[in-house]
């Protein structure tokens, strides 16, 4: 299980960092914002791969259909 740290430089190199909490600001808030940002995250890239995915699927069924057609 990667740490609050692993999940804010992750998503710092992602280009989503999650600024610091201020001197008043308590670190707890910090870990809240960089695990919702995380979890975020994670679900639109998962997301994206089943896009890509269902794309390259539907491309190869495609492609499959038309060399079969013209084999006929």
């Amino acid at each position: 299980m990667l740490t609050i740290a692993q999940k804010a430089q992750i998503l710092s190199k992602a280009g989503l960092g999650v600024a610091l909490p201020q001197e008043h600001a308590p670190l707890a808030e910090w870990e809240h914002r960089v695990e919702e940002s995380y979890v975020a995250y994670t679900a639109a890239r998962a997301a994206r791969s089943l896009r890509e995915a269902e794309t390259a699927r539907q491309a190869e069924m495609l492609r499959r259909m038309a060399w079969s057609n013209a084999t006929l």
